[in-house]
């Protein structure tokens, strides 16, 4: 009897993070992980890279960086996964661009990584609904990963369900992952862990199981120092001595398991989502909760956002410049708009809250909103867009009010 223990890492870091943050977080994070992972030959980690850190690291003269992953995937060593450029949740934006975020993060991927080619998908905070398992489908990715609380029947541990698509669905052991996430475990016990969590139910104890894990990159080394050394390579090196574990990429286990013959459509969901969150079905809880007053206001300016969008995407083909320049200029600010940072800093009841990054985010929707009306006004179509981008700038000051009156709670509670 076999486990196998398949890790997904998740690097991603918003457009408008501060360069020296970034530097930091390469030098405590990035090369320090991937340069350990270089060392160890039973390394086989799926990995998603939001291509705009790709660009941003490019950007920072940080490149090092990306030539120690391109020779960890050369070496077989890591998966690259497709997901969406500007790590928008998937489900809370229109289809129409979520499938663009997808095919932004492709461009970059197939320019950087030899034969690149779709086969996982790693959706943003592992946020889902049906829509979306339908989307990644029908753009021919071959298997997705999603939160543990997503799975809607008993766990699958030694067999794997797929959508009514087809799609693959691979559930994160959202436990497991936690821990390492906060620091909860030492390699030592996680690697006892995996041996023997199945071995009190004799209908298990015999039979090959897999466990997947996933969490963000940073966890090792910028949120927790050497960490990537003090559990990870510990990990690794402890695997070695195991006959019974494996360490394998997302996509090959496949070739070990096979696909059970009922198709199951996972609940709405991401990796922050509670049980209680669904009972009171708030799916996406940190970026669109009913009682959130920034995440409503938010909603609204993008909505309205979303409007003014399409009005002006029936000006791309215009032979004016200036009109071209407006265009562009807006659609460059939305892409990196409709991002899951904003609404995410918003959470001060779990103690997640900065006005300044939320504002990082609301500028960018101000930037596309005022360029996109400038296309409109150039084009003598500003009526378009007028009732839009007033509703926009509205909710802009009542979110700023919202922003100002919540942090003196915070302050005087």
């Amino acid at each position: 009897m076999t486990t196998y223990w398949a890790p997904l890492l998740h690097s991603y870091q918003p457009s408008f993070q501060d360069m020296k943050i970034l530097k930091r977080i390469n030098k405590e994070c990035y090369k320090p992980l991937f340069s350990m992972l270089q060392e160890h030959e039973n390394a086989a980690f799926s990995l998603n890279l939001n291509t705009n850190l790709i660009e941003m690291l490019y950007d920072f003269d940080l490149s090092d960086t990306i030539e120690i992953i391109k020779n960890l995937r050369l070496d077989g060593k890591i998966e690259i996964l497709g997901t969406a450029k500007y790590h928008p949740i998937l489900p809370l934006i229109p289809e129409k661009e979520a499938q663009r975020q997808i095919m932004l993060n492709e461009e970059t991927n197939v320019n950087e990584f030899t034969n690149w080619e779709r086969d996982g998908f790693f959706p943003p905070e592992l946020s889902i609904n049906s829509k979306i398992t339908k989307l990644i489908s029908q753009l021919g990715y071959k298997w997705i990963i999603i939160s543990g609380v997503a799975c809607p029947i008993d766990w699958p541990y030694d067999h794997i369900y797929c959508s009514p698509q087809g799609l693959k669905l691979f559930f994160r052991d959202d436990i497991l992952s936690n821990k390492i996430s906060f620091n909860s475990t030492t390699a030592k016990e996680f690697i006892f862990q995996l041996k023997e969590m199945f071995n009190n139910d004799n209908e298990k104890i015999n039979t090959d199981k897999y466990v997947i894990t996933a969490m963000d990159s940073e966890t090792f080394g910028h949120h927790h120092r050497n960490y990537e050394r003090t559990f990870l390579s510990k990990a690794l090196e402890l695997i070695n001595d195991e006959e019974d574990l494996k360490i394998i990429c997302i996509s090959e286990l496949d070739k070990h398991f096979p696909i059970h013959k009922n198709r199951i459509v996972p609940r709405d969901s991401s990796w922050s989502t509670t049980e209680e969150d669904l009972k009171n079905s708030i799916p996406y809880p940190l970026w669109n909760h009913p009682e959130n007053n920034v995440h409503r206001f938010y909603w609204k300016m993008l909505n309205s956002l979303d409007h003014l969008i399409t009005h002006i995407s029936n000006l791309g083909s215009t032979q004016d410049n200036i009109i071209q320049e407006y265009y562009a200029t807006a659609r460059w600010f939305y892409d990196q708009a409709i991002c899951s940072d904003t609404t995410w800093w918003a959470n001060p009841d779990r103690k997640i809250w900065s006005p300044n990054l939320i504002y990082k985010g609301i500028e960018l929707i101000m930037k596309t909103a005022l360029n996109a009306q400038l296309a409109l006004a150039y084009a003598n179509k500003s009526d378009l867009g007028e009732s839009y981008y007033n509703s926009i700038s509205n909710d802009h000051g009542l979110l700023l009010m919202e922003l100002n009156t919540l942090s003196q709670k915070i302050r005087e509670s």
